[in-house]
């Protein structure tokens, strides 16, 4: 559960991109899809219960997108559950922030955890402890991985997973975040973002962006996503597409799938077909 997760916009060609190289065991089933009439996403697994959540990645018909990661196992919901509660009654992202401000605010908690909102005009993080979060707003780019950036949580995230003998997952969550900001910051098109999820940097490990394991039970990038959300369109409605690598990207092509809103049953079925390969 260490995703890479993050967004950028392109100013100049007025889109939006949501990217997640998502890291799950070897052992893990198959992706579920949840598509409903304004709302498209990639179930998340909850990793107290080990069963299915909330989304872990998805977009709605106004354009807003949310990528999450994960920090820390409680006893408290996933933070995917408030990703999909984001995805399907918010228009924007200071809609989804008043949202989970609101949430906090009533005394509900999640597990520890980082979700990046993004819109045509700007995007934050939101680091999310228990009950507690932080907040960066950015106009251009944000990147996450497996640690808090702004909560002081170092040391107990560091404590938590040295227990399971993770003992360099700290450290390989920083190289991820360093080396996505540096790919970033010259990023100029949307190919350089493919680019990005799979990069190696020095070599491929467990601290590269496209993750690879060590051992048979350690987590590698068993999925990258990427949400791209073109603005420019005669309608005023935004159109999507949704790309999808299954296995390592260093390894794989991806799929396009254009994503309709309001979706209709015939809509769904082809999205479903396009990403499980299915006639």
């Amino acid at each position: 559960m260490t995703s890479f997760a993050g967004a950028i916009i392109f100013k100049d060609m007025q889109k939006t991109l949501v990217f997640k190289n998502r890291d799950l065991k070897p052992t893990t089933g198959q992706d579920e899809l949840f598509y409903d009439i304004d709302c498209f996403g990639i179930r998340g697994l909850d990793s107290h219960t080990g069963g299915l959540s909330g989304l872990a990645i998805g977009v709605n018909r106004y354009g807003l997108a949310v990528a999450n990661t994960h920090v820390k196992t409680t006893n408290d919901p996933s933070y995917d559950i408030l990703t999909e509660q984001i995805l399907m009654f918010a228009k924007d992202v200071e809609d989804g922030l008043k949202m989970t401000r609101d949430h906090l605010e009533k005394g509900r908690r999640y597990q520890w955890g980082n979700l990046v909102l993004a819109d045509a005009d700007g995007m934050l993080a939101i680091e999310i402890a228990g009950d507690e979060h932080s907040i960066e707003w950015s106009e251009k780019k944000v990147i996450r991985t497996g640690h808090h950036i702004l909560l002081d949580t170092e040391d107990e995230v560091k404590k938590a997973t040295s227990a399971f003998g993770l003992d360099t997952y700290y450290d390989d969550s920083t190289k991820r975040v360093e080396r996505g900001y540096e790919l970033l910051r010259s990023a100029t098109k949307v190919d350089d973002v493919f680019d990005l999820l799979r990069d190696h940097g020095s070599a491929p490990g467990s601290g590269s962006i496209c993750k690879h394991a060590d051992g048979v039970h350690e987590f590698s990038t068993a999925a990258s996503y990427v949400i791209e959300i073109d603005f420019n369109t005669e309608t005023g409605r935004p159109q999507v597409v949704f790309h999808v690598a299954k296995g390592l990207p260093c390894q794989s092509t991806y799929t396009a799938i254009p994503l309709v809103f309001p979706a209709d049953d015939d809509i769904m079925r082809r999205a479903r077909a396009l990403y499980f390969g299915t006639p």
